[in-house]
């Protein structure tokens, strides 16, 4: 992936109307100061202060003294204060922090979210399309020695028509993601196996490449499409609450499991066709359950009722849904998107709901 400089920063002072709308709302058990600490974020250090960590700019405003809140390093000391009636933080002075003072040109400044939590996402595995038709996809035939798994600096062999001197990705699918609900195909992953530079063209469609990357060993059949736009450009996002008209669900985690955590990655069912940007923050929900029993006696769970319940009471009460954490849509295609987790009280699950925080 070409990109000259990754770094998270509010693009505007402003948020959209609606956010700015909100009341500054300190959390319980706020400090009235903090020392900055290598490894915070932007996320975590509002998150000290405020119920809502992306209006964290708006702690800014009006603050002479802090031109760029990008610009805030490991030992800076800020303390919180009150401009009518709303709480503003100032940047007061800088603390040594072992076992080294801050330097400007040596020590990065604090980031909004964790890169590293991403980085592999922003340049490697994207979503196929619903709708895409595999079969008519270039893929890899192989080499002239035979492997079935090839490796960086070999020439391989491509069925399909691609332009010479382009470089490709060479993706292999992956899970199909379906709406839990309507059970309609959202689309595909595409797993980056590695990437490849185009060729000579030889008869029958077959074009010769150079592995020029391997992300994981590249096989025959792997599909060869080119690297998708959003891959090339500069991964800058504009924290903003998300404004679903219905509440979506998480379909996959990054690691194929059941379950994600804090700086993990989730696929949910909500993409560009439903009103999801980049940089929209979401709440995450755990589904509320379903309790029988006409009386106080007879309550049960419905999951875990028995049959005789179930038939005898057929007036089920679904609980209200709960949440537990918050997350960050940093990849958005038309039907599903990746979201980080920025904040969870308990372990996020397949299947959990996502809304407006």
């Amino acid at each position: 992936m070409r990109y000259r400089q990754i770094g998270f920063f509010f693009a505007s002072w402003l948020l959209i109307s609606a956010a700015m709308a909100d009341v500054l709302q300190l959390k319980e058990g706020y400090p009235e100061s903090y020392v900055v600490q290598k490894g915070d974020t932007l996320w975590d250090i509002s998150g000290h202060f405020l119920k809502s960590p992306w209006l964290w700019p708006r702690l800014w405003q009006v603050n002479p003294q802090v031109k760029d809140p990008h610009w805030i390093y490991p030992g800076d000391v800020l303390s919180l204060t009150w401009v009518d009636g709303e709480p503003r933080l100032t940047q007061k002075h800088t603390i040594k922090l072992s076992p080294a003072v801050r330097i400007e040109p040596k020590l990065a400044p604090v980031p909004t979210i964790k890169l590293s939590a991403i980085s592999a996402f922003l340049r490697s595995d994207h979503i196929f399309p619903a709708g895409s038709n595999l079969d008519q996809v270039p893929y890899i035939l192989g080499n002239n020695l035979n492997d079935k798994a090839m490796l960086e600096k070999q020439r391989l062999f491509v069925k399909g028509q691609l332009v010479e001197g382009r470089q490709y990705g060479v993706y292999r699918p992956g899970t199909i993601y379906k709406d839990p609900q309507t059970g309609e195909v959202l689309g595909q992953r595409a797993i980056l196996a590695g990437i490849v530079t185009a060729g000579i063209r030889h008869p029958d469609d077959v074009v010769e490449v150079l592995l020029s990357k391997n992300v994981r060993e590249v096989l025959q059949g792997d599909r060869v499409l080119p690297l998708p736009d959003q891959e090339q450009l500069d991964a800058y996002f504009t924290l903003q609450p998300a404004q679903l008209t219905a509440p979506g669900a998480i379909i996959d985690t990054d690691s194929n499991a059941s379950v994600a955590g804090k700086y993990e990655v989730v696929m949910v069912n909500k993409g560009a066709k439903d009103g999801i940007h980049t940089g929209d923050v979401l709440a995450i929900l755990r589904p509320g359950v379903e309790v029988t029993g006409k009386s106080a006696e007879k309550l049960a769970y419905k999951l875990i009722s028995t049959e005789g319940q179930k038939l005898m009471d057929s007036n089920a009460q679904r609980l209200p849904e709960e949440q537990v954490g918050q997350a960050m849509a940093f990849k958005v295609y038309d039907r599903v998107s990746l979201l980080l987790i920025l904040k969870a009280s308990d372990t996020v699950r397949v299947g959990f709901l996502v809304g407006n925080p």
